[in-house]
């Protein structure tokens, strides 16, 4: 004789079943009253069940369910506790990364152009933003037109005229930054006008310092790409006016190249000569920069390596008496598509020690480099140039 188990009877089973697990693994947090009301559930559960109670079952089924679902936390709790989670794992991974593997580097200056752009700044004397669909490319492409009027009447504020932001939000089309750091001019009354362009070149190429007529002086400070550093005269006492209506610059930024640096690979290899490599400033006497700026990060094309014979005799670069045959180097001497050669101005001969780098730039007459300043200590060395991941230009892939 056949005895066949009733479809009921395998759904409370199963349900039984479902929600002896579901106390197990979630014992450690249900409150002791959901706790106690579960296991009295199951227990009235487990009577109907040897009644073969159809009806109770059917009932209980629909309270179990209702209480389990309602004695955790709310979903959408727990799915943003979970989100937060992700979020900080993801940042401690990209910390991570950072420090020990790949780390972003915005070229500052033009010490290397052609290879990799600068921040470059034209100043222009009419309003040079093309139609809006143009200027949606160009800023793909790094390019963004400044022209900037003072919306008010106004004084600069005395003790802190002018400074520098890495980032800027607006609601205008294309107006926020992050390629790009801002010039800010702050008022007395807490208002604020933001430039787009690093101060140096906003004040000095984008006729911000001749618009408000400042008085400067060089610093003698020097950038990487060997242009002067200016101080400008603010008054102090009465602070600077501004105008509404009153033009403070005009021209076109365009972004430096952002790279991404292997910090890896000298843990496992030597440097090699000829690659574009990235090294700290720290402790080299020869560059000087403003004290407040610390440690800088330069990047430069790597020209000798310890135990080299170096000497430049322009346009061409020489190793060992014999003319350099690594490609980086090959492209310079060729003084073709934007390269011009070796400049043979400064220490153009030198003999390297144990531990000693030299680096040049590849836009040799406008590159503050080892000719200037001296080697680089193996210690300062950060890792090779890997990828241009921005903006998107000729420039984007492989650093070459």
């Amino acid at each position: 004789m056949l005895f066949f188990t009733p479809r009921y009877l395998k759904h409370a089973k199963l349900l039984h079943k479902g929600v002896t697990r579901f106390i197990n693994y979630k014992r450690d947090i249900l409150p002791p009253a959901k706790l106690d009301e579960i296991q009295t559930l199951r227990r009235s559960l487990e009577d109907a069940m040897k009644a073969r109670d159809a009806s109770r079952i059917d009932t209980l089924n629909e309270q179990l369910n209702e209480v389990c679902h309602k004695a955790l936390p709310s979903a959408s709790r727990s799915d943003f506790a979970e989100n937060i989670e992700v979020f900080f794992v993801a940042i401690v991974i990209a910390l991570g990364i950072r420090a020990y593997i790949v780390q972003p580097f915005k070229i500052p200056t033009g010490s290397m152009q052609p290879t990799l752009n600068g921040i470059i700044v034209t100043a222009t004397e009419e309003d040079p933003r093309p139609a809006a669909p143009v200027r949606m490319l160009h800023w793909l492409a790094g390019k963004s037109y400044v022209n900037v009027i003072a919306d008010r009447d106004g004084t600069l504020n005395s003790q802190n005229p002018i400074s520098e932001t890495n980032f800027h939000f607006s609601l205008r089309p294309l107006s926020f930054g992050f390629l790009t750091p801002y010039t800010v001019l702050n008022f007395d009354d807490g208002g604020k006008i933001y430039i787009k362009g690093p101060q140096n070149k906003v004040m000095s190429e984008l006729g911000l310092a001749e618009n408000l007529r400042l008085p400067k002086q060089d610093s003698g400070y020097r950038t990487a790409d060997e242009q002067p550093i200016y101080q400008y005269s603010f008054d102090s006492h009465r602070g600077t006016p501004i105008q509404k209506g009153q033009i403070l610059a005009r021209g076109i930024v365009s972004s430096g190249d952002h790279v991404l640096v292997n910090k890896f690979a000298y843990h496992f290899r030597r440097p090699h000569r000829g690659e574009v490599f990235v090294f700290n400033t720290r402790n080299i006497s020869g560059i000087r920069v403003p004290e407040e700026q610390g440690s800088q990060h330069y990047i430069k094309r790597l020209a000798g390596v310890p135990g080299d014979d170096l000497e430049v005799r322009s346009p061409d670069l020489y190793i060992d008496g014999q003319r350099a045959t690594e490609p980086g180097f090959v492209r310079v001497m060729s003084k073709k598509d934007g390269y011009r050669g070796y400049s043979n101005v400064g220490r153009t001969h030198v003999t390297l020690g144990a531990k000693q780098y030299f680096a040049l730039g590849d836009n040799s007459y406008s590159s503050s480099d080892s000719r200037y300043w001296g080697t680089v200590p193996q210690r300062n060395l950060v890792g090779p140039g890997l990828f241009c991941y921005l903006p998107f230009t000729s420039h984007w892939g492989l650093i070459r």
